[in-house]
């Protein structure tokens, strides 16, 4: 009986050191390749548009429904990196403090990115600035985007114009009223395409360094026809609407989604515990 008493008492002692060795254990792993995705920074000129709001929640949405990553976060966070320390007193007065540590080549070097936003791989952010997010939201990754291009694309398609043209030559040259008015309307024939083009990037931080590990750029093409038969009828349109925006919108968040995953899948980063 006594020496159950004692093994008991050893069991309770070992137990009451092993646990939180195996909870910071679990802790540990849980945290290994975990990421956050931030806000996109708009550089385009559409601020009251938005755009990087419905861009930065498309993308999370496709992000969590891969689920190939360990997000610490299932919304994307918001914070003021761009005005907060990478404006240009920031940026002049830490290249002053170099050079007058006697680093002259921090005028010149280039390896510091002028922004998260437009930083590309093999560049670094500030760590202090990734650092501190990453501990904020225990992670160990940063996944930040950029929205720097919402255009309007419009062109003919050269050739339906081509043949519809040769055909009412051919239709004109027939004779009479029909054939005349036939190549009239197929002479003025034409197709146009029109449609929202969305340009925008990715990039991961590991966050401990400010290191960009990654990153890339996509261009999201949303198209409609429309279908000019003369001066006689029109079918389809060439008015951008909002639903065609948002697909475009949509259409640029897959993109660059697919292009994270794809490296991701080659197991190139964000992988494994």
């Amino acid at each position: 009986m006594k020496k159950y008493g004692i093994f008991m008492v050893t069991v309770v002692f070992l137990t009451g050191i092993m646990l939180p060795v195996l909870s910071t254990s679990v802790q540990a792993a849980d945290n290994s390749n975990s990421c956050v995705l931030m806000k996109f920074v708009n550089k385009t000129r559409f601020k009251k548009l938005a755009p990087e709001a419905k861009i930065s929640d498309l993308v999370m949405e496709k992000l969590v429904a891969s689920g190939k990553l360990h997000l610490k976060e299932t919304r994307p966070i918001d914070e003021t990196i761009e005005q907060e320390l990478y404006d240009d007193k920031y940026r002049f007065e830490k290249k002053v403090a170099k050079v007058e540590e006697g680093n002259y080549d921090a005028l010149f070097d280039n390896k510091e990115a002028d922004s998260m936003s437009n930083a590309y791989q093999g560049q670094e952010i500030s760590p202090e600035l990734t650092s501190s997010i990453g501990k904020k939201h225990g992670a160990e990754y940063l996944i930040q985007g950029t929205i720097y291009g919402v255009s309007r694309g419009k062109a003919e398609d050269a050739k339906t114009s081509f043949w519809t043209s040769m055909t009412g030559m051919i239709a004109g040259k027939a004779g009479g009223d029909i054939g005349k008015m036939v190549s009239s309307v197929l002479r003025d024939t034409k197709k146009i395409y029109s449609g929202v083009d969305i340009q925008s990037d990715l990039r991961v931080i590991r966050a401990s360094t400010g290191e960009v590990v990654w990153q890339k750029g996509v261009t999201a093409e949303c198209r409609q026809e429309k279908v000019e038969l003369g001066n006689i009828a029109s079918v389809g349109t060439d008015k951008i609407s909002m639903n065609l925006y948002e697909m475009a919108l949509d259409q640029a968040a897959q993109k660059i989604v697919d292009e994270l995953l794809v490296d991701v899948d080659k197991g190139l980063l964000l992988t494994g515990n």
